[in-house]
């Protein structure tokens, strides 16, 4: 038996009369409504579910299995946005303690009655920009969205002692539409590179990301130093098995999280290396409707 809201949440078509092991079945949907496993996470279509087995048993007679489905889509999506924004402040809180620091020394020129220093001082400040981050090649990335998002992931993993560069190869014309998914794709991957980064034995510790835009989409690689997957293939499409929580390489609820958004957009997330003993794994994303592209006329007048 099942009601109406796990048909939807399930996809299932007219279930009644059906074996549970006929093909249709995430596998972990599979598992949880077999008992093999009593909790587990599944992304169905465009939902990620939390499912929990638990067993009817009643004067000692087992009856049967009863499956609840919860719906964690719109909750597991609202913290990616929320951790975009987390991030965005924390490099916006970084900025502005630079910029007081630089006005600090400016103001003491000035009481100091050095003015021509003071004046040379605030001179560099304008030739020199913004509060520059910590990323290699970031200058490379002109998209004003992507430009900030880099630097405060960078902000980020420089604490945790890994530098975070843009590679060389990097062009991107036009300008980020889709903030939301690139955000929360793009952070995601360079979030487990950090990771991965951390754990491993190999110094220094550093994570490359490579941008293009192929007309409206986005294409990115992430690839970092740490220890690769360990000849273990994850599938973007399902979390790791016994897992609820995003582990190195993001095993967990994160990356098929990620692989789905790409997909609605007509793109996906796959491993373009596993990484060894040379060098760490590298996952590339292509998110569809991402980037609108900008003439030259426009570019000029920007």
């Amino acid at each position: 038996m099942s009601n109406a809201a796990a048909d939807r949440l399930l996809g299932l078509d007219e279930p009644v009369g059906r074996s549970i092991d006929d093909p249709g079945f995430a596998p972990a949907v599979l598992d949880a409504a077999t008992g093999a496993r009593t909790r587990s996470s599944a992304i169905v279509g465009d939902r990620m579910l939390y499912l929990d087995s638990r067993p009817v048993v009643r004067d000692g007679h087992a009856l049967g299995d009863v499956l609840i489905v919860r719906d964690r889509t719109d909750l597991v999506a609202l913290t990616e946005r929320l951790e975009t924004v987390r991030t965005m402040t924390a490099a916006l809180r970084v900025q502005r303690h630079e910029f007081a620091n630089r006005m600090h020394v400016a103001a003491g020129l000035i009481d100091a009655d050095r003015v021509p220093q003071a004046r040379a001082f605030l001179g560099e400040l304008v030739d020199r920009g913004p509060v520059a981050f910590p990323v290699v090649g970031l200058d490379l990335v002109g998209d004003p969205f992507l430009h900030s998002f880099l630097g405060a992931k960078g902000v980020e993993a420089g604490e945790r002692g890994v530098a975070l560069r843009i590679a060389e190869d990097t062009q991107l014309i036009g300008t980020v539409q889709e903030a939301e998914d690139v955000a929360a794709v793009l952070g995601n991957l360079i979030d487990n590179a950090v990771t991965a980064a951390v754990s491993g034995e190999r110094t220094p510790r550093w994570v490359e990301v490579a941008l293009l835009d192929d007309r409206d989409a986005l294409v990115f690689t992430v690839s970092d130093s740490g220890p690769g997957l360990g000849g273990i293939e994850p599938s973007p499409a399902q979390p790791r098995e016994g897992t609820t929580h995003d582990d190195v390489h993001g095993h967990g609820i994160g990356l098929p999280l990620s692989t789905e958004i790409a997909r609605r957009s007509g793109g996906d997330l796959w491993v373009i290396d596993q990484g060894g003993a040379d060098s760490g794994a590298v996952f590339a994303a292509r998110i569809g409707g991402a980037v609108a592209r900008t003439s030259p006329d426009e570019k000029e007048n920007t």
